[in-house]
């Protein structure tokens, strides 16, 4: 004669396996936990620099090479341009970004040489998930 044995699961064993399974997915360190978001806005803007060779203004200036962005720098400072907050460097083609907080800032103009701009420094305001833009043209002086 053959017995037949029907095993079956021990139900405080399958208890503790499903708490276990519960506490492991609301552990501090779940992807479900809460997520600190921090709002920000963002400064953007273009850089022009020229002239860049000397004599008479043609239809077709000389073009702005790479290392005269390198060369300059945007300032971000609190309102008041009594802290540095950023240094911000312009890419190869003159342009610029930066997230900041909600605020105002001063922002300028790490100069090279004898430049100068009428466009800085300027007090702007940073507002939540909207883009600033500001533009800057910078003559070199050269002439």
């Amino acid at each position: 004669m053959i017995r037949i044995v029907v095993m079956r699961p021990h139900r405080p064993a399958v208890a503790i396996a499903i708490v276990l399974l519960v506490i492991a997915c609301h552990s501090p360190t779940s992807p479900t936990g809460s997520v600190t978001v921090t709002e920000h806005g963002r400064l953007s803007g273009i850089v022009t620099i020229g002239p860049n060779c000397p004599g008479p203004e043609t239809t077709n200036p000389c073009p702005t090479p790479p290392s005269a962005y390198a060369a300059r720098k945007i300032l971000v400072y609190n309102e008041a341009k009594t802290n540095l907050l950023f240094t911000v460097d312009i890419d190869s083609q003159g342009a610029y970004l930066i997230d900041l907080a909600p605020a105002r800032y001063t922002v300028d103009l790490k100069p090279n040489g004898i430049d100068r701009t009428s466009d800085l420094p300027q007090v702007i305001e940073i507002k939540t998930n909207t883009v600033t833009r500001l533009d800057v043209n910078i003559d070199t002086g050269i002439r």
